[in-house]
């Protein structure tokens, strides 16, 4: 049992202290093992050489981790990265670790994303990174909601720290908008799509000047996070009542409209249809944020260089709202064997400008440091001739200081799911809007039984 290890570690180390002392060891000798005494009258553990349980569901966290590698060769050899392999149950897997907090290979720090993270910060199984020596100073360069999101909303105070940023923006075919909306530049494509009426009135306008080849969007999916990201409220209020914030019915009859009147392309997300689209002309612009413009909309692109499918023929704005679209969190559990190594990671990785910029630099991963992004687009780092050489980090950086997650609550993945399903039966026309929110309201009361569902 970890526990018992660490209790016969102190036990040992007592003993031999008793016994040196009778050798006849004294303090001038300065060789003895005897637990040193703290201020606050208690005693400083031994010194901490086991293995470092890290986790999380893919290789992400394990390749940033090199970085803490290069700079702290020796703590890193204690780090036991587990790769749980598999997005879907990874929650499952850290719910059951955490209730065996004497087990050997219970985590010190796992890695967490937005859709879920505040189940775990709203918890007593993290604990607050100012624990592990973390301070405002070290925090003073990071984004602000990028705080906000792992922030135990009891208490006020940050249990989760990420290297990364992930604002979103609208993502759009230069050549098609040009010749169905009559735009050419990031600014004049921005005003097009200012507000939800405007975007919608430009996505009618590219569907009768295509002759219905070119549709704004590939699926209505595709308008959900943005808009979510617009809600004023929770889900769920300080006094455990649901709330149905006034932008996710409009949410829903902006999803109807675009079904109905077919100003998409009908595709679901992730679909092999919605990727391909980014490589023909049937598909005008995407949302999506920092992650999604190299791994997904480039990826799909159909070529690696201009002249190649569309590569080059891309560009970004803001869109109708600012939003976010994902992240990955670092949390110290709350039996975190050794909370200076955590801290010491988390400060490498999430605080350091200079191993940021290099992050940044190597992997094209928006970093969660504005002064190394201040630094890169001085250096015209994030020019791209994918984007016909806009600069995606001077389009990222005022977007990300504008994103509001003061909406956000431990329960919006599973009610996000929810509404999800009811507004495709409400937009298909299989429920009215009534039908549809009623039926939300019975998938809420069912998650959540104590919540208050009117």
């Amino acid at each position: 049992m970890r526990k018992s290890k660490r209790a016969l570690a102190l036990i040992m180390a007592l003993t031999m202290s008793t016994a040196l002392f009778a050798c006849g060891k004294t303090d001038d000798e300065n060789t003895s093992t005897e637990p040193k005494t703290t201020d606050d009258g208690g005693t400083e553990k031994a010194e901490n050489t086991g293995k470092f349980y890290i986790y999380s569901w893919n290789t992400e966290v394990q390749d940033r981790l090199n970085y803490f590698k290069e700079a702290y060769p020796d703590d890193f050899a204690r780090v036991e990265y587990v790769n749980i392999g598999d997005s879907t149950i990874y929650q499952e897997k850290i719910d059951g670790l955490l209730q065996q907090q004497d087990a050997e290979e219970y985590p010190d720090m796992f890695a967490a994303e937005a859709d879920y993270i505040k189940k775990y910060v709203n918890s007593d199984n993290t604990i607050a990174v100012k624990d592990l020596g973390i301070t405002d100073d070290d925090l003073s360069n990071m984004y602000e909601y990028t705080l906000t999101i792992p922030t135990d909303q009891r208490n006020n105070t940050v249990k989760g720290l990420s290297w990364q940023a992930c604002p979103g923006s609208m993502m759009y075919r230069t050549d098609l908008a040009k010749e169905f909306l009559g735009v050419d530049s990031p600014e004049a494509m921005q005003e097009k799509v200012k507000d939800w009426d405007s975007f919608i009135a430009a996505a009618k306008e590219v569907k009768e000047k295509s002759g219905g080849k070119t549709k704004m969007l590939s699926g209505p999916d595709d308008i959900q996070r943005v808009f979510l990201g617009t809600k004023s409220s929770a889900w769920v209020d300080e006094n455990q009542n649901f709330v149905i914030d006034p932008k996710v019915e409009e949410y829903m009859d902006t999803y109807k409209i675009l079904v109905t009147e077919d100003l998409t392309n009908g595709t679901e997300q992730w679909t092999e249809q919605w990727n391909s689209n980014c490589s023909n002309d049937s598909t005008l612009a995407y949302f999506g944020c920092t992650w999604f413009l190299h791994w997904t909309i480039k990826a799909n692109c159909g070529g690696e260089k201009e002249g190649e499918g569309t590569y080059g023929k891309w560009a970004m704005c803001q869109g109708p709202s600012t939003y976010y679209w994902g992240g990955t969190w670092l949390c110290a559990t709350a039996n975190c064997s050794d909370k200076e190594l955590a801290g010491k990671i988390m400060k490498t990785l999430c605080c350091d400008t200079d191993i940021m910029t290099n992050i940044a630099a190597d992997t094209l991963d928006y970093v969660n440091n504005k002064a190394a992004v201040q630094n890169l687009i001085k250096d015209k780092k994030g020019a791209y001739d994918f984007l016909g050489g806009q600069d995606f980090l001077a389009v990222f950086s005022p977007l990300a200081e504008k994103v509001d997650v003061s909406w956000m609550s431990a329960y919006d993945q599973k009610i996000n799911d929810a509404l999800n399903n009811q507004n495709k039966a409400y937009a298909s026309g299989k429920k009215d809007k009534d039908k549809a929110i009623a039926d939300l309201k019975k998938a809420v009361k069912n998650d959540y039984p104590a919540v208050n569902v009117d």
